[in-house]
């Protein structure tokens, strides 16, 4: 459990859950504010492995929040998780290092299997 993962969803049910899942496998921190989960990615740049957000918030969406930790550290792996694959434009999807579809935690095991992955 030494990897360090972020994880932002302005859905408070889904934080509870996600971390109850997460906290087993990797250091978790939690947000629902993804301006909050900003300001502790600035003060912990070098020290976060993951970010997982959600894409749909208020105040900042997840690639918003991608494209700012990118600046950052290019290193943190960077995934957004949502309904709105679709929508979202080849040239937005290409600022994250994966783009899932929130049907993804319907099988933490997955999710976690793929959160492993380099």
């Amino acid at each position: 459990m030494d990897r360090n993962l972020v994880f932002v969803d302005d859905n408070v049910a889904i934080v509870g859950i996600m971390e109850m899942e997460l906290a087993s496998h990797f250091n978790v921190q939690i947000f629902t504010n993804p301006i909050e989960a900003l300001a502790y990615i600035k003060e912990n740049k070098n020290n976060i492995d993951i970010l997982l957000t959600d894409f749909m918030m208020p105040e900042m969406n997840g690639l918003q929040l991608v494209e700012e930790t990118k600046k950052l550290n290019p290193v943190i792996r960077t995934i957004i998780l949502t309904g709105y694959c679709k929508e979202l434009e080849d040239e937005q999807k290409v600022s994250c290092d994966l783009l899932l579809d929130k049907n993804v935690l319907v099988d933490n095991n997955n999710l976690i299997e793929i959160l492993d992955q380099d």
